[in-house]
């Protein structure tokens, strides 16, 4: 599936609202993802690019639950270049990606569709993109999830895409029917 053909499901996808930001230390990872990236835009201009993303501070406390995911015009071939601890703790992830196996081979797969929808709508709609919403898992319980996709690009024009953002979530047991 082409970045092109990947559909839009459920009403879990929106782009970035209008609204105000939250506020304070329990801003949610996503959110905390598209507000960096805002204030880089912010003082670097619609210019700012992956160079902006302080790719250094990947073991930081900032950075424990955000990832850089290179893009490929077929998203199913798209793979995870860096990530922070946080991230590969609740994606059973090694330390450090290896970034020449696609993403999906790499993710859980209750979880892949939600990375491939989340990399495809943001460089589609060139906006950031939230994901919420549940995944059932093959134990039988689920994960909640919130996301975060970004589109970045490696330098103006480029035909590179990267998507920049945060991921999240928690193993809940199912409710009985």
């Amino acid at each position: 599936m082409s970045i092109t053909e990947a559909p839009v499901t459920g009403d879990a996808q929106t782009a970035a609202p209008e609204a105000p930001e939250p506020s304070g230390r329990e801003r949610r990872e996503s959110e905390r993802a598209i507000s960096y990236w805002e204030k880089k835009i912010e003082k670097l201009g619609k210019s700012a690019t992956v160079a902006a993303l302080d790719l250094g501070e990947i073991n930081s406390k900032d950075w424990a639950h955000r990832f850089v995911i290179a893009v490929d015009p077929v998203v199913e071939n798209s793979s995870l270049l860096l990530y922070g601890s946080d991230f590969a703790k609740l994606l059973q992830l090694p330390p450090k990606g290896t970034p020449h196996v696609p993403m999906v081979r790499q993710l859980p797969r209750h979880l892949s569709r939600v990375f491939m929808q989340g990399c495809g709508d943001a460089h589609n709609q060139r906006s950031p993109i939230r994901l919420e919403g549940e995944a059932p898992r093959d134990d039988g319980r689920t994960e909640l999830y919130r996301a975060a996709f970004i589109p970045v690009g490696v330098k103006e024009n480029s035909l590179t895409h990267l998507a920049f953002g945060a991921f999240n979530s928690c193993v809940v047991e199912r409710a009985a029917a």
